[in-house]
């Protein structure tokens, strides 16, 4: 029996084959379908995650490469938990995350989600100076409408990044929570005095959720944007 499923494998060199046709931006979609059609149908752990490289391409029709992709989506939610390994591999390797976090999201529910994602994020955050800083937006920005406490926790470790994007795609995410996350945010402007993008930022965020500074009063007020002040209930308004 083993040596028949074995011998029912997909081969290295197969689904290599497969992986060009499916990545070739160019030319009609029908081989990159029929390439995914073929990698799903084989349904292996590598034929899985050789299928999730369709998101690492965009063909030149824009709708059909939203449709394209929300299809490859619906394929890997069809093998269900089959498909977590490979896509979680995925995310480690790779910083086109969006659609395969929401295939992630289809198939487990909240409260298995929400910890496989929190573990991708602290692996990340823990190799964070050899990761691209593309990678690590994309990644965060993909935590959007999932953004639990817990991720919420990790999230704060990118507010400190050497890069614009990856502190900005955080501060963005980490807002989710709601105002709890109101003194990281107020620390996080404080630090950046040589990064404007990051104060306005978190200027922007304090104003369209009418948080309060409190605590931070003094310290907030020398130092906001041009194009906005603080109100004498120490809430942040744009001029």
């Amino acid at each position: 029996m083993f040596d028949f499923l074995k011998r029912n494998q997909p081969s290295p060199k197969q689904i290599d084959k497969l992986v060009k046709r499916l990545t070739e931006p160019g030319g009609e979609d029908g081989p990159r379908i029929e390439a995914a059609e073929k990698l799903s149908e084989w349904g292996t752990a590598e034929a899985l995650y050789a299928l999730l490289k369709r998101f690492t391409i965009s063909s030149k029709v824009i709708t059909g490469d939203i449709e394209e992709k929300r299809m490859v989506v619906r394929m890997l939610v069809e093998k269900g938990k089959k498909a977590v390994d490979p896509i979680l591999r995925f995310l480690g390797d790779h910083h086109q995350v969006e659609w395969p976090v929401q295939a992630l999201s289809e198939i487990l529910p909240r409260e298995e989600l929400v910890p496989k994602l929190v573990d991708i994020l602290e692996k990340v955050a823990a190799s964070s100076e050899f990761t691209p800083p593309e990678h690590k937006s994309d990644l965060i920005r993909a935590m959007r409408g999932h953004v639990s406490p817990e991720i919420a926790t990790v999230l704060r470790r990118f507010l400190s990044d050497d890069d614009d994007d990856v502190r900005i795609a955080a501060i963005e995410a980490i807002s989710e929570v709601g105002e709890e996350v109101r003194e990281p945010l107020l620390e996080a402007f404080l630090e950046a005095g040589d990064r404007p993008r990051i104060r306005i930022k978190i200027a922007e965020m304090f104003a369209d959720h009418e948080w309060p500074v409190r605590g931070y009063r003094p310290k907030i007020e020398e130092t906001l944007p041009e194009g906005f002040h603080l109100t004498s209930k120490g809430v942040v308004r744009r001029r």
